[in-house]
């Protein structure tokens, strides 16, 4: 595996979408990620690598990957469907980003498993941020 690289974010509110990054406060952009993950259904001793294309906000500053949970268990349900199983949301993980020109390459030629996980570079972290909606609190001060 390459080194660390990028921190990730899986959004689990449809609800809100970044326009900035929740850590600097600069503005993310969109960007085309190779995200890996990992999926598994250990009833069934079945295991995949798999590589999903998808536009993702960015921050560059702080190297933050940004994605909505529910996009990329949409696209996996339907995959996993396609097998013949059923989907469940916490048979996944989504563990690191491939280079574009590597995951067009294995598109064309499929690698083995040790070849492309030399080519994969992990997460730093996997980030979770508590969101507080715009509005009006009580602090309990008169």
């Amino acid at each position: 595996m390459n080194q660390l690289k990028y921190y990730f974010y899986p959004n689990p509110h449809d609800e809100y979408a970044w326009t900035k990054c929740p850590q600097c406060d600069a503005k993310t952009k969109l960007r085309k990620f190779c995200l890996m993950i990992h999926y598994e259904e250990k009833p069934l001793n079945f295991r995949r690598m798999l590589s999903m294309r998808m536009e993702c906000k960015f921050c560059p500053a702080c190297e933050l990957v940004t994605k909505k949970k529910s996009e990329i268990e949409t696209y996996l349900r339907e995959l996993v469907e396609s097998w013949g199983m059923t989907f469940n949301s916490g048979n996944y993980f989504v563990f690191g980003t491939m280079e574009m020109q590597d995951w067009k390459q294995n598109q064309q030629t499929p690698m083995q498993p040790s070849e492309a996980l030399d080519k994969i570079a992990p997460f730093k972290d996997i980030l979770d941020f508590k969101i507080q909606p715009a509005g009006w609190y009580f602090t309990g001060d008169k």
